[in-house]
Parts: C-alpha cells; sequence; structure tokens
C-alpha cells in the first residue's frame, strides 16, 4: 500500500471506526467536537474521494497492461516484418516512390467513392478568427490528412468554402508540405450548395442527438473554428439555421470522469476526425473515443 493508499485508509478508519483515542476526532464529546450531521458529510466527502482514487488506480492499472500489449503486439509485429523483409530480395522491396504511390492510388480511390462516409470540414468560419487561430487550423488540417494516409481504412475528406488565396489558403500552404496536392476535394463552393441537405449532419457538442453509427454516402460536417474562447451553442445554431441534422460524439455515454481532468469537450477538429477514422476502422466507441481525446481531459472507459 504506498503513502497516499495509507493515508485514505487511515481517513476513513479514522471516521468509520467504533472505538475512540484521545488523538482521534470524537463526534460524541468535547464542545468543539464535530456534530454527527459534520462527521456525516465528512464521511461522504472522504467516501468519495477514496472512491475516485481507487478508479484512478483502476484506470492506470488498465492503461499500463494495455501498453504492455501493445508494446508485445508491436514487437510481434515488427518480428514477422523482419522475418518477411530478410526472405525478399531487394529487388522486391517496395520503394519509397512505391509505397507513396499506393497511399495516393488507395486514397483517390476512396475520393471517388460514393458510398464512404464523407467528412466535410467548412473553411467558412475564419472570419470570426484571429491569424492566430487561422494558423492553428492550418496545423489541425495537417494532422488530419496525415491520419487519413495512414489509416489502413481511409474517409472521404472534402474542404469547402476554401477560396485560393485567402487567408486560411495561404496558412495552409506554410503550415502544410505540399498542400495543393492533397488527396482531398478542395472547394470554394459551400456544402450547402454541394450536397442535398438532408445528407448532412453537422457536428456540434451542443446537439441533443447523439451519434450511434457513420451511414454510406453520408455528410458529416465539421466546423473549421478555432476559438480561444468558443461560444457555446454557435455551431448549433449556425446548423440549426440552415436547417441541417446535429449530432454529437457519445462521449457520456461511453466515457466516465476519471477524478482529475478539465472534462472539456471541445475537441478539435483533427482530434475529432481521429474518432470517426478511428470508429470507421473498427466499430468500438470506446476505443476511438480514448484514441482521439487528449488524456488531459480526464476521461476513462465506463
Amino acid at each position: 500500500m504506498d503513502c497516499k493508499e495509507e493515508w485514505l485508509h487511515g481517513l476513513m478508519q479514522g471516521y468509520w471506526s467504533s472505538d475512540t483515542d484521545e488523538d482521534e476526532v470524537s463526534c460524541n464529546k468535547d464542545n468543539d467536537a464535530p456534530s454527527p450531521e459534520e462527521c456525516n458529510k465528512l464521511t461522504r466527502k472522504s467516501a468519495r474521494r477514496l472512491e475516485r482514487f481507487e478508479r484512478s488506480k483502476k484506470w492506470k492499472k488498465m492503461k499500463q497492461k494495455e501498453k504492455q500489449q501493445l508494446k508485445e503486439q508491436q514487437h510481434k509485429q515488427l518480428q514477422h516484418c523482419e522475418e518477411q523483409t530478410d526472405s525478399l530480395t531487394k529487388s522486391d522491396k517496395p520503394t519509397k516512390k512505391e509505397i507513396k504511390d499506393m497511399i495516393n492510388a488507395k486514397l483517390d480511390s476512396v475520393q471517388r467513392s460514393e458510398t464512404i462516409p464523407k467528412i466535410c470540414v467548412d473553411m467558412g468560419l475564419t472570419g470570426f478568427m484571429s491569424e492566430k487561430e487561422i494558423d492553428r487550423l492550418a496545423g489541425q488540417l495537417r494532422r488530419l490528412y496525415g491520419s487519413n494516409r495512414r489509416s489502413p481504412k481511409p474517409l472521404h475528406v472534402t474542404l469547402t468554402n476554401l477560396e485560393p488565396g485567402s487567408l486560411v489558403y495561404q496558412a495552409c500552404e506554410r503550415k502544410n508540405d505540399g498542400f495543393r496536392n492533397y488527396k482531398v476535394h478542395m472547394t470554394s463552393e459551400s456544402h450547402l450548395d454541394m450536397f442535398p441537405l438532408e445528407r448532412i449532419t453537422y457536428l456540434t457538442p451542443d446537439s441533443e442527438t447523439v451519434l450511434t453509427r457513420l451511414e454510406e454516402g453520408r455528410v458529416y460536417i465539421l466546423g473549421g473554428l478555432v476559438d480561444e474562447s468558443p461560444s457555446k451553442n454557435y455551431t448549433l445554431q449556425m446548423a440549426n439555421q440552415w436547417g441541417l441534422t446535429t449530432a454529437r460524439l457519445p462521449i457520456s455515454e461511453y466515457l466516465q470522469h476519471a477524478g482529475t481532468g478539465s472534462y472539456n469537450k471541445i475537441l478539435s477538429i483533427n482530434q475529432i476526425f481521429d474518432i470517426l477514422l478511428n470508429f470507421y476502422l473498427d466499430g468500438d466507441w470506446t476505443s476511438a473515443l480514448l484514441a482521439g481525446i487528449p488524456r488531459r481531459k480526464g476521461f476513462i472507459p465506463k
């Protein structure tokens, strides 16, 4: 038992013990002693604290076990790859260019598909953003695209309301090497003009509707908005004005508070995309949410 556990254990024993020593707080004598109501309040508070501590400890132990399992799995995969590599001649090994061409061909195929779910980033919200926030948005797009390239099962990606020569376009060119050659659909058109409204779902954390699945051929809008002091219901109000269906990620349905953290459910577009990408890959919301939400936010599985 570590120091923290001993302290909590001692604290709980002090509140629950039927014996009273001279050094213990008495709930029945001395005028300065806490009342029974205060004792009960302290007991409940300590119980909640101990419960949070135990839950956090259990979570850390589980994550450590998962990390070890992942490490062992990666080691086995590496061994397998090395064995396969050893069995190949140099002429059989794909070059970097060949690998890049294969990835690009896969992304081209995805972009042509009419059945794969479409993730659309609305780039028309930059009028409300500072230059610093626009740069951050460009960096998020770089991470989004990198995740999609690496995925064995990529999603269709569209950037709408993106005007060539605009501040956000210039920022994307600065922050993203080869931005013009990205295997995504870039257009200055609005998603409202590109897609039938009945096929659009606007993802916003303020929606009352929970996203349960990704439908074939459906368009999921991510608002390309980086706001250091986000306004509640802003994207929800916009979507309602346009008459669009809205949905939120099922964070509350699959995750709970770990005991420490900000519990902030506002995520960047690349974090939301990573969640959708992981869910599209294996259909598991818990693992998808944990893969996309930073640990500092303090969420653990239910």
